[in-house]
């Protein structure tokens, strides 16, 4: 199916977590895209109610056989996303719940509502609607999680999931407002496949677990449930499956992939080794900055202990030149006691004659 509209593309909506967008790839979009690929069979021709019908791929898809399909949903900006996306004179979108559907009475021929049960908890509001929009001849086609395969795991959660159902309580609900339902189970394996549940089913799956390899009936562990209910008579839903590639281009995109995953490994590698040489080298560095500081360190010590050497010779060499200077003092002052007493004075003309007698020293 080609998503790019006439007008345009108007970009894609944001992903919520939930609702399913044609650019999500993987498993999930054959899930999606199969349910609507065999619901096709059953619209062509056919005045069609799309319920929830997200971003309005599904009602684009369906709208390529139908006569006529109106894709109803609870959000306007998916709705208003869908007007412009998908232009068709047989398409059409509108805003509203599967509890209140805004169509007539007995309008529709088919109502298709895939993944929507979940969500909600008014699945009797939601099955009265669907059966006051069908015409008396009318088909259902209706799909659920098995909540026994889908949640019921340890640690497992779905923020999204309102209700789930057991394929008893989906069965027992689709009872009450219609006579005939058929299940068909759905599963992903290399692609989706979908099968008939009824035992006259041509396919057939076997449990390797079993040594007797006894087929089983329907699908082995089918996440999922898909319903055709209808008061009239029951048209057959397509089994089959649907696969993404080929087997040889699947083993192409393996083998691919595996190169990819050498490179981006010997990338890492090299990043890795590049990273341990840094690591090494900072290592090399911090060594001789720590040889480098314990150099320092010694140094350091060994002039402390140099200058408190120092300093006890110089307080030494203060104490002896204060020493001196005492033994000065006390000299100068006894020198000046000697000059200055009266003996001294008395007898300076017996110095003077003495000098005298010495005179000069010629022999």
């Amino acid at each position: 199916m080609n998503d790019t509209p006439a007008n345009g593309n108007p970009g894609a909506l944001p992903f919520t977590g939930e609702r399913y967008l044609p650019e999500v790839g993987g498993l999930i979009e054959l899930e999606h895209l199969h349910r609507y690929i065999l619901a096709s069979k059953l619209t062509a021709n056919k005045v069609v109610l799309d319920i929830a019908c997200g971003e309005g791929y599904g009602s684009a898809l369906l709208a390529k056989n139908a006569k006529n399909v109106t894709g109803v949903d609870i959000a306007p900006e998916a709705v208003s996303h869908a007007t412009a996306a998908y232009p068709a004179e047989n398409l059409s979108f509108s805003v509203g719940s599967c509890a209140q559907i805004p169509l007539e009475d007995a309008s529709v021929d088919v109502v298709v509502s895939f993944e929507t049960i979940e969500h909600h908890d008014e699945h009797e509001a939601m099955m009265r609607e669907i059966k006051r929009v069908l015409r008396p001849d009318g088909v259902l086609i209706i799909s659920s999680p098995d909540k026994l395969e889908y949640s019921d795991k340890p640690g497992y959660q779905n923020e999204f999931h309102v209700k789930e159902l057991y394929r008893e309580e989906f069965t027992d609900l689709l009872g009450v407002h219609f006579k005939n339902q058929h299940i068909y189970g759905q599963r992903v394996v290399s692609g989706s496949a979908i099968f008939s549940e009824s035992a006259a089913a041509v396919a057939e799956f076997y449990s390797i677990g079993d040594a007797q390899y006894q087929p089983v009936t329907g699908v082995p562990h089918a996440l999922y449930l898909i319903a055709v209910a209808s008061d009239t008579s029951l048209p057959a839903l397509g089994c089959g499956i649907l696969e993404a590639i080929s087997m040889e281009d699947l083993i192409k995109e393996w083998a691919g992939k595996a190169v990819e995953r050498e490179a981006e490994v010997k990338a890492i590698e090299q990043v890795v080794a590049a990273k341990d040489q840094e690591i090494t080298l900072k290592d090399a560095s911090l060594a001789e900055k720590d040889r480098a500081i314990g150099e320092k360190d010694a140094l350091v010590a060994e002039l402390t202990s140099k200058s408190s050497g120092l300093t006890e010779e110089l307080v030494a060499a203060h104490a002896s030149l204060a020493s001196v200077k005492n033994q000065l003092a006390e000299a100068e002052h006894s020198y000046s006691s000697v000059v200055n007493s009266r003996s001294w004075r008395m007898t300076s003309g017996l110095r003077r004659l003495a000098d005298l007698l010495r005179g000069p020293r010629s022999h």
